[in-house]
C-alpha cells in the first residue's frame, strides 16, 4: 500500500468504504432474502399441504358420513339382523330389500364406488351394489372391517379393487341393532381414490415439484409416479429420513431430504381422518429461485453501485490528486534546488486551495531567503532579515547567521587592521635588524680580519722580543768580552730602538683597534638586545594571531635565542678584549720600558769608553727588558688567539643571526602578505 499514489488509495478506499458494506449489506440481505424466501415457500408449501390436507379431509369425511348413513339404513340394518337371527337362506327378502337400496346408491354415485357390501360379523358379505355379483366375499381379514365390526367408523385402508382393479379407499362403519346397539355387521365400501386424488394431482407446486400422499408407514398412497402406488414405502429410500420421521409422528412440518440425489423441500400436512400425511415437495434450488433472484439483483445492484462510486471517486480522487500532483511537482523541483516554480491555487476554498495558497507564500519566503542567501554569498552583508514570524526557524536562522557574520567579519576586519599593521611593523624591524645583523657580520668580518692582522703581528712582535732577548743575551757576552763590541751594541740597540719604535706604533695601533672592537662588541650587544625586544614583540604579535601565527612565533624563539647567545658571545668577547687591552697596556709599558732601555743603551753606548760595567748592567737591564717584552709578547699571542677564536665565534654567530633574521624577514613578508590578502578578502563583505 505504501507504493500506491494517493489517487489510486483515495480510489480503492473509497471503493472498500462502499465495498464493504455493500457487500455485508449484499450478503446479509441474501441471507434474510434466502431465510424469508425458505420461510414464505415453506410456509406457502405447508400452507398448500394443509389446504390439500383439509381438502381431503373434508371429502373424506363427507364419504365417511355416507358410509355411515349406508350402514343405518333401516334395509341394511333389518338385513344384517335377520340374517344375524336367521341365517341368509331364511333373510332373502331383507337380502334384496338392502341389495336394492344399495343399488339406488351405487346408482346416485355412478363409479364413485368400486363395491358396496353389507358384511356380517363373520367378514362374509351379505349383499352389494352390484346386484349380488359380490355376495360372499370374505373381507375378514382387511383392516377397516375389523375396525368397523368394532364399533369404529373408519376410512383410510388402502387396497386394489377386484372388480376394477384400480386403487381404492376402503370405508367402513358398524351396523348396529338391538337394545344394547352393538356392532351386528359393517358397511364396507371401496371408493374409487382416482376422485380424492385429483386435488392432489392439480396441485402445482412449482416447476419440479408435486404433491403426494403416504401413510403412517410410509406407503405411498398417491404419486404422480403411479407405479409407486401402493409399491413404494419412503421409509426404505435412503435419503428420506427426515421425511419419514414426521410422517411417522402423525405431525405436520418441514423436512429436507434427498430424493434421487436432488436435495429437496417438503411440507407435510396430515390427514387426520386417515392417518395420511399430505406431501408437498420442491426441489431445493427451485425453491431458492426467487432468491437466487433477488440475490442476482442485489449483486448486479452492488456491482452497479461499485462502478458507479469507482467513477465519483474516480473524478473525486483526481480533484483531489490533480492539484496535490502539481504541489509534489513544485516540491521535487523545490527539492532540486529550483524555485522557478509556480503552484496553481485555482479558485479553491478547500483545504487542498490553502495548501497550494500556503505552498505559494512558502515558495516566495523560500525565494527572499535564496535572495538573501545570495547577497550573502556576495559578501553583502548589509542585508536585513525579516523573520515572518517567532516560529519562523529558518528566516530567525538567516538573521541570527547575518547578525554573527556581520559581528565576525567587523571583528575579522579589526584583527586584520591590526595583523596587517603588526605586519608592517615587524617586516620593517625585521628589514632594520637584516641590515644591522648584515652590517654586524661585516663589521665582525672586518674585526676578525683586524684581529688577524694584529695576531700576526704579535707574532711578529714575539719574535723581534726574542731575537731582543738574544740580541741581550749576546750584548751581554760582547759587553763581557769587550769594549770591541761597543760599537756593534750601539748599532744593535739603534735597531732595537727602531723595532721598539715600530713595537710601540703596533700596540698603539692595537689599543685604538682594541677600542674599535669594544665599540663593535657594545653595538653587537645593542643589537642583540633589540632583536631580543623584536623578539619578544613577535611572540606577543604571534600570540594575537592565533593558529596562523605559530610559525611566526618559533622565529620570534630563534630570533630571541641567537639574540642572547649574541650577547654572551660579546660579554665573552668583552672580557677577551678586556684581558688584550691590558696585555696591550703592559706591552705599552713594556715598550716604554725597552725605549728608554734603548736610549739608555745608546747612550750608554756612546758612553761605553766611560765604563764597560756600566753598559754590562745596562745591556742586562736590556736583555731582561727583552725577555719581559718577549714574555708580554707571549701573553699578548696568547690574548690575540683567544680574541681571534671569540671574534671567530661572533662571526659564526652574526652569520647564523643573519640566516635566522632572513628567514624572519621572510616569515615577515609572509606574514605581511597574508595580512594583505585578508584585508582584500574581508574588503569584499560589505557590513
Amino acid at each position: 500500500m505504501k507504493h500506491l499514489k494517493l489517487g489510486t488509495k483515495l480510489l480503492l478506499g473509497g471503493l472498500l468504504v462502499i465495498a464493504i458494506p455493500i457487500i455485508i449489506i449484499g450478503v446479509v440481505a441474501i441471507y434474510e432474502s434466502t431465510q424469508n424466501t425458505l420461510g414464505m415457500a415453506k410456509h406457502d408449501m405447508l400452507t398448500i399441504s394443509r389446504s390439500l390436507a383439509g381438502a381431503l379431509e373434508i371429502g373424506l369425511t363427507k364419504e365417511l358420513q355416507i358410509v355411515h348413513n349406508m350402514s343405518n339404513s333401516n334395509a341394511v340394518i333389518e338385513a344384517t339382523e335377520k340374517v344375524a337371527r336367521d341365517g341368509i337362506k331364511k333373510s332373502q327378502k331383507e337380502i334384496n330389500a338392502a341389495q336394492r337400496e344399495l343399488g339406488k346408491i351405487k346408482e346416485a354415485t355412478g363409479e364413485h364406488y368400486s363395491n358396496i357390501l353389507v358384511m356380517g360379523r363373520n367378514g362374509i358379505s351379505l349383499a352389494d351394489g352390484y346386484e349380488g355379483k359380490n355376495k360372499g366375499t370374505n373381507v375378514n381379514d382387511r383392516e377397516s372391517f375389523k375396525k368397523a365390526i368394532n364399533g369404529q367408523t373408519n376410512i383410510g385402508e388402502m387396497g386394489i379393487s377386484k372388480t376394477k382393479g384400480t386403487v381404492v379407499c376402503f370405508a367402513g362403519a358398524p351396523i348396529r341393532a338391538g337394545k344394547d346397539n352393538q356392532p351386528i355387521g359393517a358397511i364396507l365400501t371401496g371408493l374409487q381414490f382416482e376422485f380424492f386424488s385429483d386435488i392432489i394431482d392439480a396441485a402445482k407446486i412449482g416447476k419440479g415439484g408435486y404433491a403426494f400422499i403416504v401413510d403412517k408407514n410410509g406407503l405411498y398412497v398417491n404419486h404422480p409416479v403411479k407405479t409407486n402406488i401402493l409399491k413404494m414405502n419412503i421409509s426404505q429410500v435412503k435419503g428420506m429420513e427426515p421425511l419419514m420421521k414426521i410422517v411417522g409422528s402423525g405431525q405436520g412440518g418441514i423436512a429436507e431430504y434427498v430424493s434421487g440425489g436432488i436435495p429437496k423441500v417438503a411440507a407435510i400436512a396430515p390427514v387426520g381422518i386417515t392417518g395420511w400425511s399430505v406431501v408437498t415437495s420442491i426441489p431445493y434450488d427451485e425453491l431458492l429461485a426467487s432468491a437466487r433472484f433477488t440475490r442476482n439483483v442485489i449483486i448486479v445492484i452492488g456491482v452497479i453501485s461499485l462502478l458507479l462510486a469507482s467513477v465519483i471517486f474516480y473524478f473525486f480522487a483526481r480533484s483531489l490528486t490533480l492539484p496535490l500532483t502539481n504541489v509534489v511537482e513544485a516540491a521535487q523541483k523545490i527539492a532540486d534546488g529550483n524555485l522557478a516554480v509556480e503552484v496553481i491555487s485555482e479558485a479553491r476554498q478547500d483545504e487542498i486551495g490553502s495548501l497550494a495558497r500556503a505552498f505559494t507564500l512558502m515558495i516566495q519566503s523560500l525565494k527572499e531567503k535564496a535572495q538573501i542567501a545570495e547577497k550573502i554569498a556576495a559578501s553583502d552583508l548589509t542585508v536585513k532579515v525579516t523573520p515572518l514570524s517567532d516560529a519562523d526557524t529558518l528566516g530567525n536562522a538567516f538573521s541570527t547567521m547575518v547578525e554573527k557574520l556581520r559581528s565576525q567579519i567587523q571583528k575579522i576586519i579589526e584583527g586584520v587592521n591590526v595583523l596587517a599593521s603588526s605586519g608592517s611593523e615587524i617586516m620593517a624591524s625585521v628589514s632594520q635588524l637584516t641590515s644591522g645583523a648584515a652590517e654586524t657580520a661585516t663589521a665582525v668580518s672586518e674585526t676578525t680580519t683586524t684581529m688577524e692582522e694584529v695576531k700576526q703581528t704579535a707574532e711578529v712582535t714575539n719574535q723581534k722580543a726574542k731575537h731582543v732577548s738574544e740580541l741581550g743575551q749576546k750584548t751581554a757576552e760582547i759587553s763581557q768580552a769587550g769594549l770591541k763590541s761597543i760599537e756593534d751594541t750601539v748599532n744593535g740597540m739603534n735597531r732595537i730602538r727602531e723595532q721598539m719604535g715600530s713595537i710601540a706604533d703596533m700596540v698603539v695601533r692595537l689599543s685604538e683597534q682594541s677600542q674599535a672592537i669594544g665599540e663593535i662588541i657594545a653595538t653587537v650587544n645593542d643589537i642583540a638586545e633589540q632583536s631580543n625586544l623584536l623578539a619578544v614583540n613577535a611572540s606577543i604579535e604571534a600570540a594575537k594571531a592565533g593558529e596562523q601565527g605559530k610559525g611566526f612565533a618559533v622565529v620570534a624563539q630563534e630570533i630571541r635565542s641567537l639574540a642572547a647567545q649574541s650577547k654572551q658571545a660579546t660579554t665573552q668577547v668583552r672580557n677577551i678584549l678586556f684581558d688584550v687591552q691590558k696585555a696591550i697596556g703592559s706591552a705599552v709599558m713594556a715598550t716604554e720600558q725597552g725605549s728608554k732601555a734603548v736610549e739608555e743603551g745608546v747612550r750608554l753606548s756612546t758612553q761605553a769608553g766611560e765604563a764597560i760595567d756600566v753598559l754590562a748592567e745596562s745591556v742586562t737591564e736590556a736583555t731582561n727588558a727583552a725577555i719581559q717584552i718577549a714574555a708580554s709578547s707571549q701573553q699578548q699571542l696568547i690574548g690575540m688567539n683567544q680574541v681571534v677564536s671569540a671574534m671567530e665565534n661572533i662571526r659564526e654567530s652574526s652569520l647564523q643571526m643573519a640566516s635566522s633574521t632572513k628567514q624572519t624577514e621572510k616569515a615577515a613578508h609572509d606574514l605581511h602578505n597574508l595580512g594583505q590578502r585578508l584585508q582584500e578578502i574581508v574588503e569584499l563583505y560589505k557590513v
